[in-house]
C-alpha cells in the first residue's frame, strides 16, 4: 500500500523537503557571498580614499605596491613599513619604561625629520613628571594614580604634549590613540586620514583611533 501524507505520497514529500533544504542552503550561501562582496567593496572604497589622502607618503618605497594592494583590497592599514603605527602599552608608559616604545616612535618621526628626547626628573617617582624635548609635564596626578585611571590619563598627557610639539613645527599629522591598556597603540594621522578611518569603522568603535 502507498504511504501518503495527506494526499501527497510520502516519497514525494521527502523529495520536496530535500529540494527545499537545498534552496535554503544556496540562499544562505548567496547572502554570505553578497555580504563579503559588500564588505570588500567597502574596504576598497575607503582604502583608495586613504591612499589618495597621502597615507603612504612616508611608507617604505620597496613595499609600496604591496602596501597599496593590501590597503585597497582589505583596508590593511597597520603594516609597520607604513611608518604610522607604534605599540605603546599603557603599563610601560605609565611606569616610565620609555625604552619599550621610544625607538620605534622616533623611527617613524625621523621620517618627518623630527625627534623626541625623553628624560626623567630627579623626583619623577613622587612628582610623576618627565621632560619631553626640554619641557616638563606631569604624566598623571597622584589622585589619578590612586583611583587607577592613570593608565588612561598618562598616555593622553604624553601624546597631547607630543602633538603640541608637532603643531609647533607645522606638521599636519597628530598622534591618535588606538585601543588601550597593554594593547595601547598610537597612530600618526592627518585629520583627513583619521576621518576616513572613522567613517570606515564608525565613531566610538574599538577600531577607531581617538585624540588624546
Amino acid at each position: 500500500m502507498l504511504n501518503v501524507v495527506g494526499n501527497v505520497p510520502k516519497e514525494t514529500m521527502k523529495y520536496l523537503s530535500a529540494i527545499l533544504f537545498t534552496l535554503i542552503i544556496v540562499s544562505c550561501s548567496e547572502q554570505k557571498n553578497n555580504g563579503n562582496h559588500d564588505l570588500n567593496e567597502l574596504d576598497k572604497s575607503f582604502g583608495e580614499r586613504l591612499i589618495e589622502n597621502n597615507f603612504l607618503d612616508f611608507a617604505d618605497t620597496l613595499n609600496l605596491e604591496y602596501l597599496k594592494k593590501e590597503i585597497s583590497e582589505s583596508f590593511s592599514i597597520y603594516e609597520e613599513s607604513i611608518y604610522k603605527l607604534v605599540h605603546i602599552d599603557a603599563e610601560e608608559l605609565t611606569e616610565f619604561n620609555f625604552d619599550f616604545f621610544m625607538p620605534q616612535l622616533n623611527k617613524i618621526l625621523a621620517k618627518r625629520a623630527f625627534n623626541l628626547k625623553i628624560e626623567l626628573t630627579n623626583d619623577y617617582e613622587s612628582s610623576n613628571q618627565i621632560v619631553i624635548n626640554g619641557q616638563i609635564i606631569e604624566l598623571y596626578s597622584n589622585s589619578e594614580l590612586e583611583s587607577g585611571t592613570f593608565w588612561d590619563s598618562g598616555p593622553r598627557n604624553f601624546f597631547k604634549k607630543v602633538n603640541d610639539l608637532l603643531s609647533n613645527i607645522e606638521s599636519k599629522e597628530r598622534f591618535y590613540l588606538l585601543y588601550g591598556g597593554n594593547d595601547l597603540h598610537t597612530f600618526l594621522l592627518t585629520e583627513d586620514q583619521y576621518k576616513i578611518i572613522e567613517d570606515r569603522y564608525g565613531n566610538g568603535k574599538i577600531e577607531t583611533p581617538y585624540l588624546p
